[in-house]
């Protein structure tokens, strides 16, 4: 282990095997991680789940996957998107102390970096299959959009 503490935020609308996989990668790299759930004061068409719903997802799969007794804590993250410095102080009281950061959202990683945290990320895997966008689309399209979010749920 490299670090004692990381953080992933996503939005998770939904979760999804991509995610999962961002998972795994980052905690060969920590002991703990602390995942925060973006835009979870945000309720429309690109995010449909509320954080309670997009947490149990995310508990669900990782209880299935033998990973949750490595996850410190689940939390909310609120969008602040004209105020960087407000945001990241809203992001500590949250998470509270992390040595990095993993993902691959610009805005998030480029707030992390220009205040000195290390920032890693990962290839995506299976974009093509694994895309909030498209598999929103799908259950939108869907007769039974439960079907769809169970299949893309890892």
């Amino acid at each position: 282990m490299q670090f004692k503490t990381g953080l992933i935020i996503g939005r998770f609308q939904p979760f999804h095997r991509g995610h999962l996989y961002l998972i795994k990668q980052a905690l060969k790299h920590v002991e703990k991680l602390i995942i925060g759930v973006g835009s979870s004061n945000i309720i429309d068409d690109k995010n449909p789940f509320n954080f309670k719903e997009r947490k149990n997802l995310i508990e669900g799969s990782l209880k299935k996957h033998k990973i949750i007794n490595k996850i410190k804590k689940i939390v909310p993250i609120d969008d602040y998107p004209n105020d960087d410095d407000f945001w990241l102080k809203e992001l500590k009281k949250k998470t509270g102390p992390f040595n990095i950061l993993f993902g691959n959202n610009e805005w998030v990683n480029g707030i992390l970096k220009a205040r000195g945290i290390k920032v890693k990320r990962f290839p995506l895997y299976k974009r093509d299959i694994y895309e909030g966008k498209k598999i929103r689309e799908e259950m939108k399209n869907s007769k039974n959009p439960k079907t769809i979010l169970k299949k893309h749920q890892p």
